[in-house]
C-alpha cells in the first residue's frame, strides 16, 4: 500500500476515534522493518501504535485500505497470526454492519474512517456501528485499486514468479510461455509491478522483488475473485471420502488441493470436503473411479468434491510431493474458507512452506 495513503486513513481514523469518544487516543507510527517478526506465523510488521491514556494501553495498528466479504477471512487470519501478547487494532477505510459483526465474532478490535469503531479494553468498551462515510462509499473494483499485476491474467504471471522467483530476469517470452499468457500481458504486469515497487533494479543481480511478503499479500487478497472464481469448476458429491483418500490423483493426471492436500502436507486436518485439478480430459474417468455424483437440489452434503480446470498445465502447479498441487495454491484455497478446521491448518501450512 502507498505509505502517504495508510497514513491518511489511519490519520482519519483516530480523529474520528477521539470526536466519537472521550478516550483521547494518541497515535504512533513505525518504520516499517520486515526483518522483525511480531507475530508467530509471518514476518508482517505492525503499522503503528495507538496508546489510550486513560486506560494506560497500547494497541499496535494493522492498516488495510480496504475489506471486503472476499478478502475477510485471510484478514482474520492475519490479524490472529499476531502474537497475542500483543494487542492489534485493525484500522480501515470503511466496515459496514455486516463485516463488522463478523470482526466482533473474532475479537478483532478496529476503527475505521467513518466512525465505526469495536475496542475491547476493559474497563473500556466500545461499540460503534452505522456510521456512513462522509462521500458515499463505494466498493473500489479490483481493477483500480490492485492494478494490471493483480487482474486475472497478471495473477498468472505474478504466481510464477512467487513460486519460480529465477523467473524474474527471464526473458519476457519465457515468462509468457511459462505462465501461459500474452507476451504483451507479461510487459504489463512487469511495468505495473516496477511502478507499484514490487520490482526493483539491483545493480548487476538484475532485477528483484523488493519485499515478497507484500507480493504475496496482495496476490491473496486477490486470489478469490482475480483467480479462483475464474476457474472452472464443477461440485460433486462423495459417500465414502475414504474411498476418494484412496485414489492417487495422479493416475488421472490431476493434483490434489484444498483440505486434502493440507493433511497430507501439513499431517493435521482430517480431511472433510475436497478439491481436485484436472484437466478435462480426464474428468470423466476420474468421477467414474472416485464414485463421485451430483448432489441433490438443497441437499446437505457431508462431503463435498470440488473438480477445478486447473490454471496452467498441471505440471505448473505441482507441489513438494507426488500428487498434490503447490503450497501456495493449497493455502489461497484454505484460507478463503470460513471453516475455523481450515484456518488452523493454513497457518501450519504458512509456517511450513511459505513463510
Amino acid at each position: 500500500m502507498d505509505m502517504a495513503k495508510e497514513k491518511d486513513i489511519v490519520d482519519a481514523a483516530v480523529e474520528q476515534l477521539n470526536k466519537h469518544t472521550n478516550l483521547g487516543a494518541k497515535l504512533t507510527f513505525l518504520e516499517r522493518d520486515p526483518t522483525k517478526n511480531l507475530t508467530k506465523n509471518t514476518a508482517k510488521a505492525v503499522d503503528g501504535q495507538l496508546t489510550l491514556p486513560k486506560t494506560k494501553t497500547t494497541l499496535n495498528i494493522e492498516c488495510k485500505k480496504w475489506i471486503n466479504k472476499a478478502n475477510l477471512p485471510r484478514l482474520i487470519l492475519q490479524m490472529k497470526a499476531y502474537d497475542p501478547d500483543l494487542q492489534t487494532m485493525l484500522v480501515t477505510d470503511y466496515v459496514n454492519p455486516n463485516l463488522a459483526e463478523q470482526l466482533k465474532k473474532q475479537d478483532i478490535q478496529f476503527i475505521d474512517t467513518a466512525g465505526n469503531a469495536f475496542i475491547n479494553q476493559p474497563p473500556v468498551y466500545i461499540d460503534i456501528q452505522g456510521k456512513k462515510p462522509a462521500k458515499p462509499h463505494q466498493d473500489v473494483t479490483l481493477t483500480k485499486q490492485m492494478g494490471k499485476a493483480f487482474q486475472p491474467k497478471g495473477m498468472k504471471v505474478v504466481y510464477m514468479l512467487l513460486t519460480q522467483p529465477e523467473l524474474i530476469n527471464a526473458p519476457m517470452r519465457t515468462i509468457a510461455d511459462t505462465a501461459e499468457v500474452a507476451l504483451g500481458t507479461v510487459k504489463q504486469v512487469m511495468d505495473d509491478l516496477h511502478y507499484q515497487g514490487f520490482i526493483i533494479q539491483k545493480g548487476e543481480k538484475g532485477k528483484v522483488v523488493a519485499d515478497t511478503n507484500a507480493l504475496l499479500d496482495k496476490w491473496l487478497d486477490a486470489y478469490p475473485e482475480n483467480m479462483q472464481a475464474k476457474l472452472n469448476q464443477t461440485l460433486f458429491a462423495a459417500d465414502n471420502p475414504e474411498q476418494l483418500k484412496a485414489i492417487d490423483a495422479g493416475d488421472y493426471g490431476g493434483l490434489w488441493g484444498g483440505e486434502l492436500a493440507a493433511e497430507r502436507y501439513a499431517h493435521y486436518l482430517n480431511a472433510k470436503d475436497f478439491l481436485i485439478y484436472l484437466a478435462p480430459d480426464q474428468k470423466q474417468a476420474f468421477l467414474k473411479a472416485a464414485r463421485l455424483r451430483k448432489p441433490a437440489i438443497n441437499e446437505m452434503q457431508d462431503h463435498k468434491v470440488m473438480v477445478v480446470e486447473p490454471p496452467f498445465e498441471n505440471k505448473k502447479i505441482q507441489g513438494e510431493q507426488a500428487g498434490l498441487a503447490h503450497p501456495l495454491l493449497v493455502y489461497a484455497s484454505l484460507i478463503t474458507s470460513t471453516d475455523p478446521r481450515n484456518m488452523d491448518a493454513a497457518k501450519r501450512l504458512y509456517d511450513e512452506y511459505l513463510a
